[in-house]
């Protein structure tokens, strides 16, 4: 006998939002590493809320939605609001129950710099990284560092002469431009950048990242200013904050020079970039060595980080303006990847 549909005429329901969740749905475990990683730091923003006043929107409300958004993909935060409201399981993710409004997307906006300004998201990597050794996940010597472009919020036509000469060419083909004379009207803080000859030019961030050669989990992350002495001096400054002593520290080609490979072992780490056909800085009992081609083996593992960050991720191309904003931007992707990360992990373990 053929069945009907149900008119759902059903007013009031009985079953737990937590129900609707199977229990090996990644969410829950990315739910449990996001907790223990936040739990240290809300303390840190209580002290930035009013004590008196109406009752703001949790802190860890606000990072839970926008890791939903890194983790699925979501254009916008208009369009992530939209899909809590309906998303059974992004609306237990986030931490709303059945009944529950759903808060504005501009709450996201106003609370940006305030739930990661300052260093937040970086104390938030941090978090993620302590959460990933307490469950085993960095047993490495090996910790590779490389960067990437991110290409900015702004247009070529946006390229114009700092003195005010191109103001009136709608058309810049044909005209000589670089960052010393030229800037974004757009965004001041990109740069006209290209990844190598032949390529095409772009406005655009370097985001750089070091991460554990076994494990692929961020250690350390930031964005800079697209210039040619970025990668090299971002990388020295992360190696120096969360290396340990004579850690190898992987890289490409690019880093095969004096002021990288002297700053990697003035630290007291060993440097094993991927040494040149001519001029490396590596001599050849380094890199003959069955230690360095370990390395070398090791060396693409950051490439999956980076290459999530840009199909899933939105790491291709930030949506804010401004160095200080795209690096919360940036980190922040880093930081869904290594919850991500340890969730899968704690899945295969399970």
């Amino acid at each position: 006998m053929i069945g009907r549909c149900n008119p759902q005429t059903q007013l009031f329901g009985s079953r737990p939002l937590d129900d609707c969740i199977p229990q090996d749905h990644v969410l829950r475990k990315i739910r449990a590493v996001a907790d223990e990683a936040l739990a240290p730091l809300m303390r840190a923003y209580e002290s930035s809320y009013a004590a008196g006043g109406d009752y703001g929107i949790p802190p860890d409300m606000i990072v839970r939605a926008k890791l939903l958004q890194a983790l699925y993909s979501i254009k916008s935060e208009r369009a992530l609001c939209e899909q809590i409201e309906w998303n059974v399981a992004f609306r237990w993710f986030v931490g709303l129950d059945w009944d529950e409004k759903v808060f504005d997307h501009s709450t996201i906006s106003v609370n940006r710099e305030r739930i990661f300004g300052d260093g937040a998201v970086d104390a938030m990597l941090g978090e993620t990284v302590r959460v990933a050794e307490s469950k085993g996940l960095l047993n490495s010597d090996r910790l590779v560092v490389d960067g990437t472009l991110v290409k900015a919020w702004a247009s070529h036509k946006s390229f114009k002469a700092k003195d005010g000469s191109e103001d009136d060419k709608p058309n810049f083909k044909g005209t000589k431009r670089t960052n010393e004379t030229h800037a974004s009207t757009t965004d001041a803080d990109a740069r006209l950048i290209r990844k190598g000859k032949g390529q095409e030019s772009m406005l655009a961030y370097i985001g750089h990242a070091i991460v554990d050669a076994a494990t692929g989990i961020v250690r350390a992350g930031r964005a800079t200013l697209a210039t040619g002495t970025a990668e090299v001096s971002a990388a020295l400054a992360m190696i120096e904050g969360c290396a340990k002593k004579r850690d190898k520290i992987v890289a490409d080609r690019h880093y095969d020079q004096a002021r990288f490979v002297d700053g990697v072992r003035a630290l007291g780490m060993v440097p094993h970039p991927r040494a040149k056909s001519k001029g490396s800085q590596l001599s050849k009992h380094v890199t003959s060595s069955a230690a360095y081609e370990e390395s070398m083996e090791s060396r693409y593992k950051i490439e999956g980080v980076f290459g999530w960050g840009k199909t899933v991720g939105g790491m291709r191309q930030t949506k804010l303006r401004g160095e200080e904003k795209v690096n919360i931007d940036f980190v922040f992707q880093l930081v869904a990847k290594n919850m991500l990360t340890v969730a899968r992990r704690a899945l295969c373990m399970a």
